[in-house]
């Protein structure tokens, strides 16, 4: 029994294992990515794509798709008002899918639940490959693909074994909420492969193992330190802030962490806060060169609440066009939803009961614990920012979307919790505790895959 074990943990942590992961996941997203819109989120993306390949401006008013309620009204004319690197990345797709192979985005809507093959490419009457089920599948359904391969060599550099390394990457892509939104196109998941890239990269300049809990290199760094080094650590820190940055540039929320990752590279790696800085830098000057070419603004356009204020606007006239906390009986109720209720994050996931648990055995352990304040407090800075600034729980949705870009991350402390309840006389019941989790939460997940842009209700909520 224990030689197929150990059979079975170097087949999975061979690097080809990587590649069968990657086209596995990838196919299943081809199968269940949707042809059409039925979102104002992918309205919005998919106005500014076709109006920059079609029109060569970023005004979205003479697009069918100018029908979101997703856009702002600035000089005179309507803007999309998502975050515009995803959008400009797309369009680039786009360009080639419509002067190539002469697709066209199509504005018709999709409602799963009234279509025989709930807005899915292969039909039984045959298939439909649409530019939007191509843009979503490469853009979305891509670096959903590419995050589950990266989480799992994370896990095994993390000293995790290879069976348990594939398993947890599995459950990342099918059982949270990245599955549901794997196959629709917003920006959640892309921004969460940016995301915990740079987490990945802060662990890995540290030489730390954070899960096996060994390390070849204390967080002062060592004595001695040669040129190559200190310039692969440089990089490393540059492109950590890079891809935080990136994803704050899909998702601007996340770039909370930018701050509180930032303080932890001041206070464990202060030589090394200056490439995190420029690499931060980067993204945001490219989202400023393209704010400014669209617009004449170098900032985010949903920033400005008069562009909200328009003969038909859907949104609030406030920053991001969402309000919040306007009574504290209407405070607290949505808090509870939001992580406990109808919305939770906690009842759409159970399983991320164990990630935090993870998180909090790691921490008493005494490792990792600058890295982990970081993610939790950059975590509860996130939240309260949530519960202070919104009023929706993200729209017609499955669960709270917007924590979609930070699941991985937390994801990833859950083999240590996993540890933790395989140890003592329960180690059976525990088991049996975190894949029963495992498995309601990809029973939600489902409901997700199905239609991602429509309330579910959880199975088990309070």
């Amino acid at each position: 029994m224990m030689s197929l074990t150990n059979h079975l943990n170097a087949l999975f942590a061979r690097r080809w294992f990587g590649v069968i992961l990657f086209v596995a996941f990838l196919l299943l997203w081809a199968v269940l990515t949707k042809v059409h819109t039925h979102s104002w989120q992918e309205e919005s993306r998919m106005a500014t794509v076709q109006a920059l390949v079609e029109q060569g401006t970023f005004i979205i008013d003479h697009t069918e798709l100018n029908r979101t309620g997703d856009k702002v009204f600035i000089n005179g004319h309507f803007y999309s008002d998502k975050t515009p690197l995803l959008s400009v990345a797309a369009a680039g797709g786009y360009l080639l899918l419509h002067n190539v192979f002469g697709l066209t985005l199509d504005p018709a809507i999709c409602v799963p639940d009234e279509d025989a093959a709930a807005c899915r490419a292969f039909t039984p009457t045959g298939t439909r490959f649409t530019a939007f089920y191509w843009l979503t599948l490469i853009f979305i359904g891509g670096s959903a693909s590419l995050l589950i391969v990266l989480f799992w060599h994370a896990l095994l550099n993390a000293g995790v074994s290879g069976t348990a390394a594939t398993a947890l990457a599995i459950t990342l892509g099918l059982a949270s909420p990245l599955a549901p939104y794997s196959i629709v196109f917003a920006g959640h998941v892309p921004a969460a492969l940016c995301f915990f890239a740079g987490f990945y990269l802060l662990i890995a300049s540290l030489g730390v193992e954070a899960l096996a809990g060994r390390s070849t290199e204390h967080a002062g760094g060592p004595t001695k330190t040669s040129t190559p080094f200190v310039k692969r650590c440089h990089w490393k820190f540059f492109w950590a802030g890079f891809f935080i940055s990136l994803a704050a540039n899909i998702d601007l929320t996340v770039a909370i962490f930018l701050i509180t990752f930032g303080l932890w590279v001041l206070f464990v790696r202060w030589r090394q806060l200056l490439p995190f800085a420029l690499g931060a830098v980067v993204p945001f000057a490219l989202s400023a060169l393209v704010n400014y070419s669209a617009a004449g603004t170098i900032m985010p356009l949903y920033f400005d609440p008069k562009a909200y204020d328009f003969v038909g606007t859907v949104l609030n006239t406030t920053v991001g066009g969402t309000n919040g906390f306007y009574s504290w009986e209407f405070g607290l109720r949505y808090t509870y939803d939001m992580f406990i209720g109808q919305r939770g994050l906690f009842s759409f996931t159970p399983m991320l009961i164990f990630a935090f648990s993870g998180m909090a055995a790691i921490f008493k352990q005494h490792r990792q614990r600058g890295l982990i304040a970081a993610a939790l407090g950059g975590s509860l800075i996130f939240a309260v920012y949530l519960i202070l600034r919104t009023d929706n729980f993200g729209g017609l949705a499955w669960g709270t979307r917007w924590f979609v870009p930070l699941v991985p991350v937390w994801w990833y402390f859950a083999y240590a919790a996993y540890c933790v309840l395989r140890q003592g006389r329960f180690a059976t019941s525990g088991a049996l505790l975190f894949w029963g989790a495992v498995l309601l939460s990809f029973l939600m997940a489902v409901q997700g895959l199905h239609d991602a842009w429509r309330e579910a209700t959880p199975f088990i909520h309070f």
